[in-house]
């Protein structure tokens, strides 16, 4: 450590003021006396002779210039005690009190936090710093503009959770972020079978039209019932209570039993059993033939279904076995990836219920603002942040912004943030309705230069991180 200064004015157990003898810049840390730890927030000159209400004009500026002074601010994060940190400070100290700037290995032998993962140091001491790992299970987002590193620091952060035995699954929306750089662990999303639900989805609203969504996704558990028999067709919609038939619960029990995966998708069969489908429904005829026509021109292929290795369940499965899983989603169409990104969430979230053990296994989502807000896994992201804490499950988002990338359900349950430069400068103030954010300035950070706030930080309050190098 190196003497800096002394503390002068008035001292409280939040902020003092270092009367400065030696340079010190923003974001430096500070320890005070023996045992007080803070952080540097802002710098100022200071002349007594200089005052501009002073009626006098200085004739010899450089002699005047002996009285001038710096003073730093410093926000205080907590004591030391006997070797550990204690974000308490029950007293104040007295004026005239010693400062120090901490360097490289003064921190090194403290205890901050147990079991601390690590993805980058603070930027004048070279302090590797401890991040809380135990703070995911209560939710992290991860925010910065384009070109910011959040990208890399993720990266980081995956390898440091496995390290430490969480269970990392990433959904992965460009293919480009995290599957290159963990490709034994990758899962593409053309191996895997999405719910139908969401092929119904495809087929509403690329060909059908919106208002043909019940049409499409009877047609297909039709299908998946009949494989395109026509008779077996006709019958299934009659234990279903259409035409003429009463309904039958035994054509729903055996429905439950036939998996997608096993049988074989045939687009001709499939437009034959929809056109019957829609009869049922009471269709007009020229509606059926249009979408008949739109169906069979659009390029939607369902033969493309077959010989796919994964359905949400199995996939599950995989996810749970393993310590990391790279989904790569970034071929299929949106409603598709919506699919897949709701299906394992809730599954997820089904499993944990049946199980008395935690799941502990981290969740995180690429580009969240694609998925987070207003869109068919928001419901079930939402259920993970209110619930998935419960279970060892959490969740981390990566996103642009803040308050208009993110749902409110979900946002009102992140206690981490990690950001760098943003946005749009109320970005910075909706980030301090949840978390502490003191005086920071987001304007002096460059690419790998990360704020840590919330519960994965060590002191509770904004720190300062640049992330280590990808080969960390």
């Amino acid at each position: 450590m190196r003497k800096v200064g002394f503390a002068v004015g008035r001292t409280s157990t939040k902020w003092i003021t270092v009367r400065l003898e030696d340079k010190v810049l923003i974001d430096d840390l500070i320890i005070v006396g023996n045992g007080l730890l803070g952080v540097v927030r802002g710098v100022s000159y200071a002349n007594p002779t200089m005052s501009p209400y002073s009626p006098f004009t200085p004739t010899n500026v450089e002699a005047i210039k002996a009285y001038e002074y710096q003073n730093a601010n410093v926000e205080l994060y907590g004591s030391i005690n006997r070797g550990r940190f204690d974000p308490r400070i029950l007293s104040a100290i007295p004026t005239g009190t010693p400062a120090y700037k901490v360097e490289r290995g003064d921190l090194e032998e403290l205890a901050f936090i147990e079991n601390p993962i690590f993805v980058g140091e603070h930027p004048s001491s070279k302090w590797p710093l401890p991040l809380d790992s135990r703070a995911i299970d209560y939710h992290v987002a991860v925010v910065g503009a384009t070109g910011s590193g959040k990208s890399h620091l993720v990266r980081l952060l995956v390898k440091e959770l496995v390290r430490t035995g969480k269970r990392v699954v990433v959904f992965d929306h460009t293919g480009v972020d995290y599957s290159p750089y963990f490709r034994d662990q990758v899962i593409t999303d053309d191996n895997i079978f999405p719910d139908l639900f969401s092929l119904a989805e495809v087929m509403a609203n690329k060909v059908l039209g919106k208002d043909y969504l019940d049409d499409a996704e009877v047609s297909l558990y039709t299908y998946l019932y009949s494989e395109g028999d026509l008779e077996k067709v006709r019958n299934f919609m009659e234990s279903l209570g259409f035409g003429s038939g009463e309904f039958d619960m035994e054509a729903i029990s055996k429905l439950r039993e036939i998996s997608p995966m096993n049988i074989n998708w045939d687009d001709e069969p499939f437009i034959a059993t929809l056109r019957v489908v829609m009869g049922y429904l009471k269709r007009k005829d020229h509606t059926i033939a249009k979408s008949l026509f739109r169906l069979a021109k659009s390029g939607i292929s369902l033969s493309s279904f077959n010989g796919r290795k994964y359905d949400i369940n199995d996939l599950i499965d995989h996810i749970l076995d393993e310590d990391l899983t790279i989904l790569d989603i970034s071929s299929e169409t949106l409603p598709i990836r919506y699919g897949i990104m709701r299906g394992v969430m809730s599954g997820i979230m089904d499993r944990a219920e049946r199980r008395e053990d935690k799941l502990n296994i981290a969740i995180v989502v690429d580009e969240a603002q694609v998925y987070a807000k207003g869109q068919p896994p928001t419901g079930a992201l939402s259920d993970v942040a209110r619930r998935g804490r419960k279970w060892g499950i959490g969740l981390i988002l990566v996103s642009q912004r803040w308050v208009s990338d993110l749902d409110i359900n979900i946002r009102a349950n992140i206690n981490s943030v990690v950001f760098s430069s943003l946005q749009s400068s109320s970005d910075l103030d909706d980030i301090g309705k949840i978390v502490s954010l003191g005086d920071i300035d987001t304007g002096i950070l460059g690419t790998g230069d990360f704020y840590v706030t919330g519960l994965l930080s060590p002191f509770r309050r904004p720190i300062l991180m640049h992330t280590f190098g990808e080969g960390s």
